[in-house]
């Protein structure tokens, strides 16, 4: 029989995986009746907080990642990122382990974890990986870092790229380019960063006093690579006036917007401009190169392996103090605007 975990404990005890956690971790929140019926379904399967062959003390570092339909290392985006991490996380002596989040285990400390395995635990992005489930891991009293990624009101240190300006910045070149019907493809709500880039997209345009109609903001209708944005911008050209310039919420996003221009027989940027947001490398080489919002990849894994350190070595110093690093972005002009 396989060694049994805390998911299984939450299971015989009916409570959530959770109540387990914070009830083993000696944190407040536990019922006295939850409390009982945990404890006694740790002695019926015989589970031991024991059974692990690594304390915290390991070397390694467990990077979670949502189970995309594509390799976390073949998007660019987070390969720079990852890249940044591992050779900062090197130089402290630590390894990283990377272990994919899906929706069928999103209520489920993953076994490493709950076994103790890791000295501490990376989030990387978020869609699968929800406030709740993430809420979760922390309870375990793992020692966690977010990168691309935070919760509103939870207490685990997130690095971030300045989305809300980048996105600002972006729309604000449009505007200053003297482009009039603009407008925005969204992404999907359960990723902050874009919630925050379509934020900058909004505030750039009410400050510049230009009302808002309900067609300029496109919701996403596509899914996948590389299919972002192909949908979104046939939407954008079916309107009586279609856009002059559409922001896209991602260079994926725009790679997909450009695809449908050019299959309409219209010319970027001269009937419609782009602008994107990611600066990934394929932007040099889109015909026309692609403008964007520049991130620093590099920088966010370096500084997340920093803050990884430190909340590992020091636990201490960071007592009930949650950290929020920005980094900066910065528009890249290029062809396409």
């Amino acid at each position: 029989m396989s060694t049994p975990t805390q998911a299984d404990v939450a299971r015989e005890a009916g409570v959530s995986s959770s109540t387990v956690s914070l009830y083993l971790n000696k944190k407040p929140g536990v019922s006295k009746e939850a409390a009982e019926s945990i404890e006694a379904a740790i002695q019926r399967i015989g589970y031991s907080t024991r059974q692990l062959k690594k304390k915290r003390g390991s070397n390694l570092i467990g990077i979670m990642i949502e189970n995309l339909a594509f390799a976390a290392f073949s998007d660019v985006l987070y390969l720079q990122v990852l890249q940044g991490f591992e050779k900062e996380a090197r130089s402290f002596g630590f390894h990283t382990v990377i272990t994919t989040i899906d929706t069928q285990h999103q209520l489920e400390v993953p076994k490493a974890i709950a076994e103790d395995q890791f000295a501490g635990v990376v989030a990387l992005g978020g869609g699968h990986m929800t406030d709740e489930f993430l809420t979760l891991i922390s309870s375990t009293g793992v020692p966690m870092v977010m990168i691309d990624n935070y919760l509103l009101d939870g207490n685990i240190d997130a690095i971030l790229a300045d989305n809300e300006i980048g996105a600002y910045f972006a729309t604000r070149h449009l505007i200053e380019q003297g482009y009039q019907r603009i407008a925005v493809i969204s992404g999907p709500g359960k990723y902050k960063p874009l919630t925050d880039r379509l934020q900058g997209f909004l505030r750039a345009m009410v400050e510049t006093g230009r009302p808002l109609q309900p067609w300029q903001i496109q919701a996403p209708l596509s899914k996948g690579i590389p299919n972002k944005g192909y949908r979104e911008m046939k939407s954008l050209l079916t309107l009586p006036e279609p856009p002059d310039a559409v922001f896209c919420i991602s260079d994926r996003t725009a790679f997909g917007a450009l695809s449908a221009i050019d299959e309409c027989g219209l010319r970027v940027p001269q009937d419609i401009a782009l602008v994107g947001f990611d600066d990934i490398p394929e932007c040099q080489r889109s015909n026309p190169p692609l403008t964007t919002v520049h991130m620093q990849k590099w920088e966010m894994g370096i500084e997340a392996a920093q803050r990884m350190a430190k909340v590992i070595n020091q636990p201490d110093d960071k007592k009930n103090i949650t950290v929020k690093i920005t980094i900066p972005t910065y528009l890249v002009q290029r062809e396409s605007s």
